[in-house]
């Protein structure tokens, strides 16, 4: 049985490069978004989110939890 789920979107942002040239990152996680929220909609906030940022955005997700419980 799950308990106290929660999602969180994160915007993964690209910061620069290292000395070898590879990409840096950088995240935005919001907190608190309601668990049932369809992906499509959350794909929809979170671009628009990104659209708002002075960095590149490399990819939206979403990062959903809970806890597990027994049921009695």
């Amino acid at each position: 049985m799950r308990s106290k789920k929660a999602t969180t979107l994160k915007i993964t942002r690209i910061l620069g490069s290292d000395s070898t040239g590879k990409d840096t990152f950088g995240y935005l996680n919001f907190a608190h978004v309601n668990p049932e929220i369809a992906d499509d909609d959350l794909m929809s906030i979170g671009t628009k989110l990104g659209n708002l940022q002075s960095l590149p955005v490399d990819a939206i997700g979403r990062v959903d939890s809970c806890q597990l419980m027994q049921e009695h």
